[in-house]
């Protein structure tokens, strides 16, 4: 039965009890992040990486406290990280409580990208855990006038082996003092956070968290409605902000009336710095109002090419990297056959449930800025650079915000609440409307590829030439704020990464070029930056060449690969659903009326590997896709938290199958027209499959993410079973009615 929330209360239904139990690491993390909403922030410390004591610290009363500049944008890693540190330490996980993302507390994490905090983010931590039992051990051998061989330690209490009388605990030893110890710290130019080493060996086993699906501290908070967001921040004195966004993208400003918004009750201040305009007011609906009742003159602005794919082969050039192996021209020659296809992959919206929210205090000549920041850092450095304010002036803090993967590392209400606070004095809360973040957030840019291959008389590829073009995926990662944008200086940001390219396959011969262009909109990365649009090619081409030498898909991928993880992860899913060999569909075959049913085969490779296997149902005469279940298996290092990384593989693959059934940007000559969730539909939830997930524990092997992983492979795993279903071949995302039924036309 399928009701919705307004049809299920009008059945009459008489009451709803719901009831949780929330553990005491998830109470005590609870109240950390509530004393950061309501202002009361800790004193800021001094935290150099190689200090010890910028990382972990032990009170009298046993508790722990781990220090990250890290974040959890709905990952799980408070739990996760707890769980590593607390069996380093060889503590309770319910003694850990993490401090994430503030910059007067914690060390430079870097990005809180690319699905890394259970590698990178992690390192530091453990190896700083590890470092501190070393410590604590050393001076309980001293304590206890034993040699430190001859101690063991459970639940923060060292005893002497044999003698179990003599012992003394974490809290005895060092309880609110420092460790007064140093590390090797470096960080790495990728902006990816600190790494430590250490002279302490670190567990390889004996675990008690890790490895265990210890429930997720963050949950109880979140199902009850208290765990506090971005959003909830309240700051004593706060006002509310709201920025009158230009007509369009480039657009000047030309003139303001501030006489429209005299009258509007509350109205403290219209801002104007170069093209940035913003009102502030006491209360958030005066502020909405005063933006909807300012009249403004707006001339000029971009000009947007109708047909995007065709902008980007002509568009300026930024860079062109190219590779090859072997001799494509000679393969090409020898090849029985030669195939041919373009793929094309849209502007797509990061699509934040909840629009994005900041608060920002600039008085004093000082900042501190509440934000759900990926990078908290990066945006402190935006907010200096921006504001005029030395570095060591600027505070940020990170709060969750509703939503993330690439989004946040360019936040755009922190810095406008900053410009709006530094103009009126006071604290100022900016929240985004709905339509503003449909249209104006930085947006997963588009890509056009080509790929052409030659088989030879036995079915292998003989010859393998990609060639793709996209903007980059972080031209606006750092440095380039719609809000500094508007002001004008900005610095810009000139990284290129996510261009098309990339792939595990063992061709003799191939070549591999990827054409940088100048950005359409502002870009920023989502999950899986420009992965997810070369698997969509690369894997549908795959299938394409499997049917041509009328091969079976999964047998097809499996001769031209080496790698045993890849191997594995095709094999764990092909056995999981109980995968028949056979070769593709036939257009012959086709079912040109009522249900088509198809399953189609996807190979990744992202960090770890990843193969999907998707089941879908086609109506024949609507051209609508469901997909009916999905089987996804990956390689994924060692399991820090089972249930945790399942969560993480369903959310990935979900959110990849709303950009490849429904997500694409539409616009007009001069702006996005998205204004809703409408204009700009997403998966809901009576449209989730049945999802199945496969891990495959690595225990010698240092953990990673796998978020990426299960998204990246969605797109072409349905498109292939589209096909097996209908023969329809589609190239363009997302798999709309209108394009599968223009294909059952041709």
């Amino acid at each position: 039965m399928n009701y919705s929330r307004r049809e299920f209360v009008k059945q009459g239904a008489s009451g709803l009890i719901v009831g949780l139990t929330l553990r005491n690491s998830a109470l005590q993390v609870f109240a950390v992040q509530e004393s950061m909403t309501r202002g009361a922030l800790p004193s800021p410390r001094s935290v150099p990486p190689e200090e010890l004591d910028s990382w972990v610290a032990i009170s009298a009363e046993g508790k722990v406290t781990v220090y990250t500049g890290r974040v959890d944008l709905g990952t799980g890693v408070q739990t996760s990280f707890a769980q590593v540190v607390a069996d380093e330490l060889d503590v309770p996980f319910e003694a850990i409580t993490m401090v994430m993302g503030d910059t007067a507390l914690t060390t430079d994490g870097g990005k809180t990208t690319a699905s890394s905090n259970s590698n990178r983010g992690q390192q530091p931590l453990v190896r700083a855990a590890a470092e501190a039992r070393r410590v604590l051990l050393a001076q309980a051998a001293t304590r206890l006038n034993v040699p430190s061989d001859r101690l063991i330690v459970q639940d923060g209490i060292v005893s002497v082996q044999g003698e179990p009388s003599k012992k003394i605990s974490y809290a005895e030893i060092i309880g609110n003092k420092r460790f007064n110890t140093r590390l090797k710290a470096s960080n790495p130019a990728d902006n990816r956070g600190t790494a430590l080493e250490g002279t302490a060996p670190l567990k390889k086993g004996n675990f008690k968290s890790v490895g265990k699906s210890i429930p997720r501290v963050d949950v109880p908070g979140k199902v009850a409605g208290t765990w506090p967001y971005v959003h909830n921040v309240r700051i004593p004195g706060m006002v509310h902000g709201r920025v009158i966004f230009p007509s369009a993208p480039g657009a000047t400003l030309m003139s303001v009336d501030e006489d429209s918004v005299r009258r509007v009750p509350g109205l403290i201040q219209v801002v104007r710095k170069g093209n940035f305009l913003g009102v502030v007011a006491e209360r958030e609906e005066q502020a909405i109002q005063a933006a909807r009742q300012l009249r403004v003159t707006w001339s000029g602005g971009i000009s947007l090419p109708q047909d995007k794919y065709d902008w980007l082969r002509h568009a300026k050039r930024i860079r062109t990297d190219d590779t090859s192996r072997g001799d494509v021209v000679a393969g090409i020659g020898r090849a029985v056959k030669i195939v041919k296809a373009t793929y094309k992959t849209p502007l797509q919206n990061h699509g934040m449930i909840g629009p994005s929210c900041a608060v920002a205090d600039v008085r004093g000549g000082t900042a501190t800025f509440w934000s759900g920041s990926q990078w908290i850092q990066g945006n402190r450095r935006d907010l200096a650079g921006m504001l005029g304010l030395p570095l060591d002036k600027v505070r940020g803090v990170w709060v969750e915000a509703s939503g993330s993967y690439g989004r946040l590392a360019c936040d755009d209400a922190a810095p406008q609440a900053a410009l709006l606070s530094q103009a009126v004095g006071r604290p100022v809360r900016v929240q985004w409307m709905r339509q503003d973040e449909q249209a104006w957030a930085p947006m997963s840019p588009p890509s056009v590829i080509d790929i052409q291959a030659g088989l030879d008389a036995d079915g292998k590829v003989a010859a393998f030439v990609f060639e793709g073009w996209s903007p980059s995926h972080s031209l606006a990662e750092s440095g380039n704020s719609l809000a500094w944008r508007l002001v004008g200086g900005n610095p810009g940001y000139t990284r290129l990464s996510g261009g098309p390219g990339g792939y595990s396959y063992e061709f003799e011969n191939d070549r591999t070029i990827t054409h940088y262009v100048e950005e359409l909109l502002r870009a920023v990365y989502m999950r899986g930056p420009g992965s997810y649009q070369t698997c969509f090619a690369i894997e549908t081409f795959m299938d394409e060449l499997a049917t041509e030498a009328n091969a079976d898909p999964i047998e097809f991928r499996l001769r031209h690969l080496k790698d045993p993880n890849a191997i594995a992860v095709i094999q764990a899913v092909a056995k999981k659903t109980g995968w028949q060999p056979r070769p593709s569909f036939t257009r012959s075959a086709a079912n040109r009326s009522g249900i088509a049913t198809g399953r189609g085969a996807c190979y990744a490779t992202s960090g770890r590997k990843g193969a999907v296997i998707a089941n879908v149902e086609v109506n024949m005469g609507t051209g609508k896709v469901r997909v009916t279940k999905a089987v996804i298996a990956v390689t994924c290092g060692r399991i820090i938290n089972p249930e945790g990384m399942r969560h993480q593989l369903q959310g990935g693959l979900i959110q990849g199958m709303s950009r490849s059934l429904m997500e694409e940007i539409k616009y007009d000559q001069s702006r996005v027209t998205d204004s809703d969730w409408r204009s700009y539909p997403i998966l809901r939830f009576p449209e989730i499959p049945e999802i199945e997930t496969i891990l495959i524990d690595q225990p010698n092997t240092d953990p990673d993410g796998v978020g990426e992983t299960a998204s990246i492979p969605t797109a072409a795993a349905i498109g292939n079973a589209i096909f097996d279903a209908t023969g329809v071949r589609l190239r363009e995302i997302p798999f709309t009615p209108e394009r599968v039924k223009s294909g059952l036309r041709r």
